[in-house]
């Protein structure tokens, strides 16, 4: 069904340059990625933030004006490369009363890119006492580190041009646990306003860039799926991403991340890793 059926913008030859003004456009299914969604894999390929955030707002969309509906969780599997090329997105609703689920996928030239499922459910008033909050991190405006990842190119791309970064706690530049604060300089698609939803997506699939195990150099450590639980949406701009990563001999890497706002934690993240020796790797999902 239509990703954005009230959506009748054009495209032009210059959308995917960079000076481009969004991450996408879109018109009816057909979705046209800028330069603003690039990775650091290859210089042709997204990066998994773009089109997982994507993803979360055509799936947002398909629940139309009904309000109380909330996404707890969006699973992708990244199938290939995703290709800063012209993508056709499908969106199809499994209806619920109280759970309702969306299955999205991402086209180039006919072939799945990216497929998944989001799963809303439907938010109700409880007499309960209130969760207790407490942020864990520093503030956003308690931080002033960019994120710069050793080896990785400095090129108008999704992780350097698209997103602002922030170190909150160890650091980008060797192996470990790593803590950084994300938000978005330019629209996701222009002419939509990204959720919370939409914007945590978008932070998460980050997880194993900031904390990595291996280094850039030698290896590349890609995810092939991701995993966004969240128990509720983000407030304010900024996400917080607190990030472990292990790996394995086997080539096999986990990355398990903490979600948080400026208030305190509002859902996990998991990405399983494809490690591969630099020398020998194709560009990976």
């Amino acid at each position: 069904m239509p990703v954005s059926p009230n959506d009748n913008e054009s495209r032009n030859d210059n959308d995917n340059d960079a000076d481009a003004d969004s991450v996408f456009r879109c018109s009816g299914d057909d979705i046209l990625p800028s330069a603003l969604a690039r990775g650091p894999w290859h210089p042709g390929a997204q990066h998994g933030g773009a089109p997982a955030a994507l993803l979360t707002a055509i799936a947002e969309r398909q629940l139309g004006d009904e309000p109380g509906w909330a996404m707890a969780r969006l699973t992708l599997e990244f199938l290939r490369p995703v290709p800063i090329a012209p993508l056709i997105a499908s969106a199809a609703v499994q209806p619920g009363g109280s759970v309702r689920r969306v299955e999205v996928c991402l086209f180039h030239e006919g072939m799945p890119v990216v497929r998944g499922v989001a799963m809303f459910i439907r938010e109700r008033e409880l007499d309960l006492s209130p969760t207790p909050m407490a942020p864990e991190l520093p503030p956003p405006d308690a931080c002033d580190e960019p994120l710069r990842i050793p080896g990785m190119a400095m090129q108008t791309s999704f992780h350097y041009t698209a997103m602002e970064s922030r170190v909150a706690a160890g650091s980008a530049t060797a192996p470990g646990r790593a803590a950084v604060w994300f938000r978005m300089r330019v629209p996701l698609v222009r002419g939509w306003t990204a959720s919370g939803a939409a914007r945590a997506a978008a932070a998460a699939d980050f997880g194993n860039g900031i904390s990595w195990a291996v280094p850039l150099d030698r290896f590349v450590f890609a995810n092939a799926d991701l995993t966004v639980s969240l128990h509720r949406p983000p407030r304010g701009e900024w996400v917080g991403v607190d990030s472990t990563t292990v790996v394995q001999p086997s080539g096999i890497g986990l990355t398990v991340s903490t979600l948080h706002d400026e208030l305190g934690r509002i859902g996990v993240a998991q990405q399983a890793l494809v490690i591969k020796p630099r020398q020998a790797a194709a560009p990976a999902g």
